[in-house]
């Protein structure tokens, strides 16, 4: 099977993206190829040819400097490191919807180097295609471009809520871009033999909006006894490893101030935070004091996972302000997994509506806190009874050998892959 990947991410085990490609697929008796639209260099164990299209790139081609895109061959990973930031969020001059709309326009009036994407798809043959559904119209262009190319099957996957108007935006920018984003999505829906979500809440809105053959597809995991725990550290261990925007680095600013009360007269608890994003002076004074919270740079998922064996508590965090609890209330995090198969217990720190909380919750799998006013006392009762973090962690464990088993949920997307190809070839 040759399964070609269209992202808008580098494919990186260690960045979120590029974690669930590796996640889903690992395993596969397949051939990967990837057409992605980001300036890093990807960094996995599966896939060593990739066709690159970048901010940059778009920019000079506007300039007459050619067309936009290259073909990037690997006989080994490159291993590097995590650098730079993508070109319209990487100073403070472009951020939110100027941002989004001027990268939109750059790559609307850009020269896309279609040849070298046919030629790149042709050289590679695929069998199906995966395309994630993300919420910029560039990326649908990209996915309808593919499929003029090719006449396989195309499977998505769709996250965050981009579509509808349950939104709380006050700027005009905003509701001209979702305009123009609902009227991309319709139309690239309709391309899709089948799209994945990880929630029951988002599968039931996407029935209702595109009539879409929708699937469940959970994050899978390992869940290994070896991990399973016994006993909670003296001081106990906290761990938050993913992305601080979305006033995430609040929910964690609060967390780090109930922990500086408990340790008043001595240590009880420590938070440790496993960011890719920079701080502001703003965000360092409140997670990053360097004894009860600390923030370190990004690390491998293969580190990631022995930090979490050695830790007792697992965080899922979400922004409590009405614009963020909008725009994830349909997620499922997969770093939900990751914290289900981390051998810690997971303490959801969000809106009891967000859909992995309410997961979470509706299985009684997690330490739940759904008013971040009520974090200090929950975290008190944790301190004065530990053992608590026993029994959850036993309880994580429980939901993920149920319904994200790595054996099961890989079976389940090899069979749908096999039997869209199978549906193709009648077809035709």
């Amino acid at each position: 099977m040759k399964i070609l990947i269209i992202s808008k991410e580098a494919w990186r085990d260690e960045q979120n993206g590029g974690n669930v490609l590796s996640n889903l697929f690992d395993g596969f008796q397949a051939d990967f190829a990837q057409i992605y639209c980001n300036e890093r260099e990807p960094d996995n164990h599966l896939c060593k040819r990739y066709f690159q299209i970048t901010d940059r790139m778009m920019v000079r081609s506007i300039f007459g400097k050619g067309t936009a895109g290259r073909v990037l061959t690997y006989e080994n990973s490159p291993h590097t490191k995590v650098e730079g930031q993508e070109s319209f969020s990487g100073t403070k001059k472009w951020v939110g919807e100027l941002a989004r709309i001027g990268r939109e326009m750059v790559w609307a009036m850009g020269k896309w180097d279609k040849e070298g994407i046919k030629s790149f798809v042709d050289s590679f043959n695929p069998d199906v295609v995966f395309a994630p559904c993300y919420g910029n119209v560039y990326m649908h262009k990209l996915t309808h471009l593919v499929c003029s190319y090719t006449k396989v099957p195309i499977l998505s996957y769709i996250s965050d809520d981009f579509y509808s108007n349950h939104q709380f935006r006050l700027s005009l920018l905003f509701w001209i871009n979702h305009f123009f984003l609902r009227r991309s999505t319709r139309k690239v829906f309709k391309l899709y033999s089948i799209v994945y979500t990880m929630t029951d809440e988002q599968k039931s809105q996407c029935e209702k909006d595109f009539s879409a053959n929708m699937r469940i597809l959970r994050k899978c995991g390992i869940f290994d006894k070896r991990y399973e725990k016994d006993k909670v550290n003296d001081v106990i261990r906290m761990v938050y490893a993913g992305g601080i925007y979305l006033n995430r680095w609040k929910t964690l600013g609060k967390i780090a101030d109930a922990i500086r009360v408990i340790n008043k007269n001595g240590q009880r608890m420590r938070l440790d935070i496993y960011t890719s994003n920079p701080l502001t002076e703003k965000m360092s004074k409140k997670i990053n004091d360097g004894v009860n919270s600390t923030v370190h740079d990004i690390v491998s998922m293969e580190d990631l996972m022995n930090i979490y064996h050695r830790s007792d508590i697992a965080i899922h965090a979400e922004g409590f302000d009405l614009k963020n609890r909008l725009i994830v209330r349909y997620s499922f995090s997969t770093k939900i997994v990751d914290c289900l198969d981390s051998g810690c217990a997971i303490l959801a720190v969000c809106d009891q509506k967000q859909a992995g909380y309410a997961y979470l919750k509706r299985n009684d799998a997690a330490l739940c806190i759904s008013r971040i006013e009520d974090v200090e006392d929950e975290l008190r009762r944790i301190a004065d009874n530990p053992g608590i973090l026993v029994e959850y962690q036993k309880k994580a464990f429980e939901l993920g050998r149920k319904n994200h088993l790595k054996t099961n949920v890989q079976k389940m997307i090899k069979n749908d892959f096999e039997k869209s190809i199978w549906n193709r070839e009648r077809k035709y």
